[in-house]
């Protein structure tokens, strides 16, 4: 009896460790089948293939460029604020105008790569000696360096009219309204067929120039200066029976003065650039009537919607020269080398201006030259370079006085 329960406990023994050993064989079987699976998918994942399972799928992490120390003053927060009477017209301001351009440079434009500026303007008594003093500049640069003029100038007080709240201009049959940051734009020509309709939406905070700010104490009512650098624009243009739908980057800015007689400049010097990295500038000099080289100017820079750096010294060289066919005697600049430097801050740029709108008025001995740009050139500041390819517009005013002597009123 014991042998029987004996041998039948061994029978029992061995069929249990063949059942274990079947299925740690299978295990083993599974295991490696996955194991294999897993390897070789991830192998294929790196030659391009299907996700693998224990691939982990991480987002490419884009390098932030780097951005110049901004403004020793504690002032950014002040520069961005717009309020709806800013917009609106001053009426102590013996100066004041509203100033939109364009580049059609969307790929879906009509007028790819043509510009377009429109302005609205009332001048102070003497500005324009022998002009009266409301006037409207509407020009069009097409992209054979060949601009067509839609101007009405020197038009009685009272034919611009600026009233209400933010902006809402009339000048004859041309208008703009709005506030920030949607404008329309309709400029016509009432001696032609021409007629553009623009929306301008903002893409940029505003940014002060002179104004509102704390550290910029003059009165809002006696001046200001505020752009907004740049702006999304698409509308209509109907010009000789022809409709054109063009879409682009737009620049908008609005400057009010009462306080400098004229007769103390010799003009000015601006630019507004946009840049490839996303940067954008204003450049402005005020040149002063005198024997040397006496300006106030401001270079302000953006590189994004917060920081905004400066520089209030700089220089701007004439390379290259020409004269209005109206006035020979008269210079204007069509290249310029602008150097600045600030703390460790250093920047350079060559701007090129192809395609002049000149604007002369000969009895006044005073020119406008009006006209698109290119702009190359660098940034530097500790260690950091940055290179700048960018366009934009310019716009140089001049006036020749029979003596040059400070503060003469002798034209």
């Amino acid at each position: 009896m014991d042998e029987v329960t004996t041998g039948r406990d061994t029978r029992i023994l061995r069929g249990s460790t063949l059942k274990k050993s079947i299925i740690l064989l299978i295990c083993i079987i599974i295991l490696s089948l996955s194991l294999s699976y897993i390897i070789g998918t991830n192998a294929r994942d790196e030659k391009g293939g299907s996700q693998g399972l224990l691939k982990e799928v991480i987002p490419p992490v884009e390098e932030e460029p780097p951005t110049p120390p901004g403004s020793n003053r504690g002032i950014d927060a002040g520069r961005h604020v717009l309020e709806v009477n800013d917009e609106s017209p001053h009426k102590i301001s013996r100066r004041e105008w509203w100033y939109f351009n364009v580049f059609f440079n969307d790929p879906k434009s009509d007028l790819k790569d043509w510009s377009m500026i429109v302005t609205f303007n009332k001048m102070a008594r003497l500005d324009i000696r022998y002009l009266d003093r409301d006037s409207l500049f509407i020009i069009l640069f097409d992209d054979n360096d060949k601009c067509y003029s839609f101007n009405t100038l020197g038009k009685p007080r009272g034919t611009f009219k600026a009233e209400g709240a933010g902006v809402n201009l009339m000048f004859e049959k041309s208008w703009v309204k709005g506030r920030y940051p949607n404008w329309h734009v309709h400029a016509e020509y009432d001696l032609g067929d021409f007629i553009a309709d623009l929306d301008f939406t903002a893409d940029f905070m505003p940014v002060w120039v002179e104004g509102r700010s704390s550290n910029l104490p003059i009165g809002g009512y006696m001046a200001g200066d505020y752009y907004i650098p740049r702006c999304k624009v698409e509308g209509d243009i109907v010009w000789d029976g022809n409709e054109y739908k063009v879409f682009g980057v737009g620049y908008h800015d609005h400057v009010w003065e009462s306080n400098i007689p004229r007769f103390v400049s010799r003009g000015w010097d601006w630019f507004n650039l946009h840049f490839e990295n996303g940067w954008e500038m204003y450049i402005s000099k005020f040149n002063l009537r005198r024997l040397r080289d006496v300006y106030a100017g401001a270079i302000v820079i953006s590189p994004n919607n917060r920081n905004l750096v400066e520089f209030m010294k700089f220089k701007l060289i004439t390379v290259e020269s020409a004269s209005p066919q109206e006035l020979p005697s008269m210079l204007y600049p069509k290249k310029v080398r602008l150097e600045a430097e600030r703390d460790d801050m250093a920047l350079t740029l060559d701007i090129q201006i192809y395609n002049n709108c000149e604007i002369v008025w000969k009895r006044a001995r005073t020119g406008m030259f009006e006209g698109p740009c290119y702009a190359t050139g660098t940034f530097s500041w500790s260690g950091h370079t940055v290179e700048l390819n960018g366009y934009g517009f310019s716009e140089f005013t001049r006036v020749r006085y029979l003596l040059e002597r400070p503060y003469l009123f002798i034209k």
